[in-house]
């Protein structure tokens, strides 16, 4: 199965960082890529504008000069040069790659993280938390790397409800968890990476329970939070038992705590190089909700993120 047939790539200055990841993704998918470029202050060039040329001939000049820049990245990748398609917007940059996006039904919009401070300070940039928010298809913010990338990957998820008879998850609730498990096993397969399935819990209600008038004897929240330990724990085993793994490395992993201090702690402890995750959807890992625990994890990880949307997401931004 192939998740990615339809690429699209915004490029900037730091795309020599995430070059060989881009080519690996397109050629393991057998997948279209186009390259998109938006300038989005023009203005800047005008004062370069000859007497005698109109703002045209200068845009003209502009885009031919980068796209020879762009296609030289690949001037040694025959199979991928071939391929390629590059498109020259003019404007705000989050609305013409999600413009871009929809018109050209792309199934992932992939972009360097960038800035000139510790990778934390600049990796989710103001482009790409908007485009994790308002972009319907998946979104890849890839740190740039000069080593094989992608060789951890932690999947968190959360199975909310397991149905008695079926023993199998809620298919309606876990949609999103399931794209997550779907697409980080695809990426697991093709990198040969060690997959971490992420689950994790808390008892709602526990600081109250443990102190004040609604306090109950520690005994009995003990064997609450044991018994909420093993049901969630039930619930993550039971998901993963639906995939085949058989041919991936792989860890279930359960901890109890906030989400997002959980998914940053972990993958800074093991080195993850990639965190496939869900937006905008409940509280919690199922969809993690960009503005709470989503951006939580964007403003401190140290690795590349790969966002995944619920199929019934509807962007703000639409093509008319």
């Amino acid at each position: 199965m192939r998740f990615f047939e339809n690429i699209l790539l915004f490029y900037n200055d730091e795309f020599a960082g995430i070059k060989a990841e881009v080519i690996r993704l397109v050629r393991k998918n057998q997948a279209r890529l186009k390259i998109i470029d938006v300038f989005d202050n023009f203005d800047q060039y005008l004062e370069l504008l000859p007497p005698s040329s109109s703002i045209d001939e200068l845009k003209e000049v502009i885009i031919s000069e980068r796209r020879l820049e762009i296609l030289g990245h690949f001037e040694a990748d025959s199979d991928i040069s071939s391929q390629i398609t590059v498109s020259f917007k003019f404007g705000n940059p989050v609305v013409e790659i999600i413009k871009e996006a929809i018109r050209a039904g792309h199934d992932l919009v992939i972009k360097a993280a960038s800035g000139n401070k510790t990778f934390m300070d600049y990796l989710f940039g103001n482009i790409a938390v908007k485009l994790m928010r308002k972009c319907p298809c998946p979104v890849l913010i890839l740190k740039p790397s000069e080593g094989a990338s992608f060789q951890k990957i932690l999947a968190p998820v959360d199975p909310k409800t397991v149905r008695k008879e079926t023993t199998l998850t809620d298919e309606h609730e876990d949609l999103i968890c399931r794209k997550v498990m779907d697409i980080s096993i695809f990426m697991a397969q093709m990198e040969n990476s060690h997959l971490d399935i992420f689950h994790c819990w808390f008892l709602p209600g526990e600081t109250l329970l443990a102190s004040g008038r609604t306090r109950i004897a520690p005994d009995k929240l003990n064997h609450m939070k044991i018994m909420a330990e093993k049901i969630h724990t039930q619930r993550i085993t039971t998901l993963a038992g639906e995939y085949d793994l058989s041919d991936i490395r792989h860890s279930v992993v359960v901890r109890k705590g906030d989400p997002g201090e959980m998914i940053v702690d972990y993958a800074d402890k093991n080195g993850i190089d990639l965190i496939v995750m869900g937006t905008i959807g409940r509280s919690g890992l199922s969809g993690l909700l960009i503005g709470s625990t989503a951006e939580k994890v964007i403003d401190q990880v140290n690795c590349s993120v790969l966002t995944i949307k619920p199929a019934n997401f509807k962007s703000p931004i639409t093509i008319r």
